[in-house]
């Protein structure tokens, strides 16, 4: 037999060892039979993405961090959506991958915000009457991640209030 022929017959007998080896050993391991196509689909995906990096043939989507250009809207929206008390305005920004070959794009926001806890008591005197009254507030910090569709422009994106979607809001530890 030809190099070439037991080279194919060579790697072909392999593929096969490698798959058996991979659906026995998930049997094992989760004590469930292996959804075949399932773990196939996701060989072919990873093997797919490293070829794409190493090739460098998904080049056209990039991230991008661009300026909001409404951000009181969106910042009023976030605060009733996610029941904060303040949104800070600054931290504001939009995360779109892909390019801008189309006027309307899906963004990533994030912000930070605010949530302020108060609790007071009323002292008094001998007397019965009050005399003051004492207020501690403490303000707890959450991140918050939401998802829209905006509007490119030339000096960033605006985003559309209402397809704010919240995905999650995020207590930070003080």
């Amino acid at each position: 037999m030809p190099r070439i022929i037991k080279f194919l017959l060579f790697l072909i007998i392999f593929g096969i060892v490698f798959e058996l080896g991979l659906l026995s050993s998930y049997t094992i391991v989760t004590a469930q039979p292996p959804d075949v196509g399932k773990l196939i689909d996701m060989q072919v995906s990873k093997v797919t993405a490293i070829w794409d990096s190493l090739t460098g043939a998904n080049k056209t989507h990039t991230v991008k961090t661009v300026n909001v250009t409404n951000q009181e809207d969106v910042g009023k929206v976030l605060e009733s959506k996610t029941g904060l008390n303040g949104i800070d305005l600054s931290t504001l920004g939009a995360i779109f991958s892909g390019g801008t070959d189309s006027n309307k794009v899906n963004i990533t926001l994030t912000a930070q915000g605010y949530h302020e806890n108060q609790t007071g008591a009323v002292s008094s005197n001998s007397t019965g009457s009050s005399t003051g009254q004492i207020i501690i507030s403490e303000s707890a910090r959450y991140y918050i991640n939401a998802t829209a569709t905006a509007t490119v422009l030339s000096n960033g994106v605006q985003v559309d209030t209402n397809s704010i979607q919240i995905t999650s809001v995020t207590q930070v530890n003080q």
